[in-house]
């Protein structure tokens, strides 16, 4: 290789690097003509009670898909009972999406982690409706008008949830 064609080489390898890192960032803000409708879905709890989006309009939901295997979404709770503790009645709800295969071992989990909001059981069409769940945990965050405003794949810091969620319901 010359080093023309190294140059060449280069630049575009530098551009898809910057695409890319563009494309992933977790903290983007969407353009106000992007925003997504949140999927509508209707789902028993762990308690037995009905947990439908439409019931949720004009408030904030942080939606969260996870699994009790899963590591980072075990360390994710203590933010969430803490988030929902501080904004309940200021119009958020957290649901919890476990995409374990029963709901059994999250009840006991839920127990012992003193999980404090709304729990439901997952499944693959409920993720493809939210464009497929690639990792866990997967986190959406949803406006007082029903759109999707943020998506975390992995593990959100605690301090960005609670800036979007402040902003939120502010």
């Amino acid at each position: 290789m010359n080093c023309n064609q190294i140059r060449v080489t280069l630049l575009f390898s530098l551009i898809a690097v910057s695409l890319l890192a563009s494309a992933c960032s977790s903290d983007s803000k969407k353009p106000a003509g992007s925003l997504k409708p949140v999927p509508q879905f209707t789902l028993s709890s762990l308690d037995g009670k009905t947990v439908a989006m439409k019931d949720l309009s004009n408030k904030v939901v942080v939606i969260n898909f996870w699994a009790t295997w899963c590591g980072p979404c075990r360390e994710e709770i203590p933010h969430f009972n803490k988030l929902y503790s501080n904004y309940k009645g200021q119009g958020l709800e957290i649901i919890g999406i476990s995409m374990d295969d029963g709901p059994d071992v999250v009840k006991e989990f839920a127990r012992e982690l003193r999980m404090e909001y709304p729990l439901v059981m997952g499944n693959d069409e409920l993720a493809d409706q939210f464009g497929g769940i690639l990792g866990l945990p997967t986190t959406f965050i949803v406006d007082r008008k029903g759109n999707i405003v943020k998506k975390f794949v992995g593990l959100p810091s605690a301090e960005a949830l609670n800036r979007i969620v402040r902003e939120l319901v502010g």
